[in-house]
């Protein structure tokens, strides 16, 4: 074990030293065009390094099993990418949300670096861009589960969503429920209506033959807790994702404004976490996701009583070995 920590820590550490000498330094298309690129190239995903097997670390998450307790949140929708994914340490991968019909994103520039005392961290406008329902089950058709898959959709109407988990939930594991993201408008505005969604969630819960998790915004933390858990729990769904990005202002993007990510969120993220714990002592799964971005933080919001963690931003700049640091710290517990 300590020969793995000291290899692991020393992948950790030249990976850092490329994002912030190589990466961190290139345009943003570029960096992202330059990672995605290497994921669908590079087999990583074969490498056992990546990985850690400890039948001690395995969870379930609305009854499903998962090997362990990490996500990686949502952000792709490319086969290839998730597949890839479904290799790297991961409890299980979170396919990026879709929509009844495809959708271009919102124009460039729509992701911006942003550097904070926490430390480096992402601001986007992307506006879902993904290809559609239509196109993605036809890839999610030819997709092994290595791990579960959590599919997350985003809708403008009750019919979207009924439309868009009939036709994916087949393909999944469980379905996410979007109704935080801050860079669509109206599905960011199902937060503010919580007597309209309580309706929703349960024309789609009892339409879902998959279990439903809700994913929660961090800018609404007293409706979220007041009545959007409780409207989600009354419509039988028991897993929630707390949460999304949070809205700010950023002039450099071209809606002047994007969801923030990176660890600037962990503070608000651990403490939504606790709260929500207390208030929902019962059979409330929480997945905690924002701003974790090394093993402790990872630990604190287990310790804190979720039941998974997500991350994103940390992987990009962590890297990928970061699932397997913090899988090896829980191990030794």
């Amino acid at each position: 074990m300590l020969a793995s920590l000291r290899m692991t820590g020393a992948i950790a550490l030249a990976y850092r030293l490329f994002y912030d000498g190589i990466l961190s330094r290139l345009p943003e298309p570029t960096a992202v065009a330059l990672g995605q690129a290497t994921l669908k190239a590079l087999p990583l995903d074969r490498l056992s390094i990546f990985r850690l097997d400890e039948p001690r670390l395995a969870t379930t998450l609305g009854g499903v099993p998962l090997p362990n307790p990490l996500v990686l949140a949502a952000m792709y929708y490319d086969a290839r990418i998730l597949r890839r994914a479904m290799g790297l340490g991961f409890g299980a991968v979170t396919a990026k949300s879709i929509t009844v019909g495809p959708r271009p994103g919102h124009p460039r520039p729509n992701l911006v670096r942003v550097r904070t005392a926490a430390g480096p961290g992402l601001v986007n406008c992307n506006g879902f861009q993904n290809p559609g329902l239509e196109a993605f089950r036809a890839t999610l058709a030819e997709l092994p589960h290595r791990v579960p898959l959590i599919v997350s959709i985003a809708g403008e109407s009750v019919d979207d969503y009924v439309t868009l988990v009939k036709a994916l939930a087949p393909h999944a594991d469980l379905v996410e429920f979007n109704i935080s993201s801050p860079n669509t408008r109206l599905v960011y505005e199902w937060s503010t209506r919580p007597a309209q969604l309580r309706d929703l969630l349960r024309v789609v819960a009892e339409a879902s033959p998959k279990p439903l998790i809700v994913k929660l915004s961090p800018d609404f933390a007293d409706v979220n807790e007041r009545e959007i858990i409780p409207a989600a729990i009354d419509a039988g769904v028991r897993v929630v994702n707390y949460g999304n990005t949070r809205r700010v202002d950023e002039p450099r993007l071209s809606q002047k404004a994007g969801g923030l990510s990176g660890p600037e969120l962990f503070p608000a993220t651990l403490a939504n976490v606790r709260r929500t714990r207390e208030r929902f002592p019962g059979t409330l799964e929480i997945i905690a996701t924002g701003g974790v971005d090394s093993p402790a933080k990872a630990i604190a919001l287990l310790d804190a009583g979720a039941r998974a963690v997500g991350y994103f931003t940390g992987f990009i700049t962590r890297g990928p070995i970061l699932a397997r640091r913090i899988l090896e710290r829980l191990a030794r517990r």
